[in-house]
């Protein structure tokens, strides 16, 4: 007889009980023919060593630097950096004026945050870049405003624009965001 193993549960009893133990002939048809699930399972396991076996393969191939380039659609996406390309983010220049003083050096100009420039002269010439925040810092002005002025930008810049003016006293005063053509 059998193992047991070879039959469902339900037919393997079935089995047992109409033929006296003996195997019938729906049963051996069924162990000539392997079982659906058991085609299934040699099919995706075929599937599987299959696809280890190119992974591996083309990770081996990618190593090499030249047929990374056609293998790795990504990096024709993408492009070069741009370090290698040779582009550079665009840059404008700003020239503000401190138009009620000759000079005030406790007056910060700040780009992003940063302390660029202090008005140590009545003009400060900088350089900017697209988006970049431009504030005064006159938190160590206790006097009269700072009245500051734009006299100058480079011909990329479309913001902000000649003869913008902004007064400033006691605090961190935003002047504009940077806008480049």
């Amino acid at each position: 007889m059998l193992p047991r193993a070879f039959f469902p549960i339900f037919l393997h009893n079935i089995v047992q009980t109409n033929c006296g133990g003996a195997v019938s002939m729906v049963a051996k048809s069924r162990k000539n023919r392997p079982d659906i699930s058991y085609r299934v399972e040699k099919i995706i396991l075929k599937a599987v060593i299959i696809g280890v076996l190119l992974l591996i393969s083309f990770q081996a191939i990618m190593l090499n630097e030249t047929a990374r380039v056609f293998l790795n659609y990504a990096t024709r996406l993408e492009g070069g950096s741009m370090e290698e390309s040779g582009i550079i983010s665009p840059e404008g220049k700003l020239v503000l004026r401190l138009e009620n003083l000759d000079k005030y050096p406790q007056a910060l100009l700040l780009v992003n945050g940063e302390p660029v420039a202090s008005f140590e002269n009545a003009e400060i010439e900088v350089n900017i870049r697209n988006n970049d925040l431009i504030e005064i810092d006159a938190t160590k002005v206790d006097d009269d405003y700072l009245y500051i002025s734009i006299v100058g930008v480079s011909d990329n810049v479309i913001s902000p624009s000649i003869g913008y003016r902004v007064k400033a006293r006691n605090k961190i005063q935003l002047f504009s965001r940077v806008k480049l053509k």
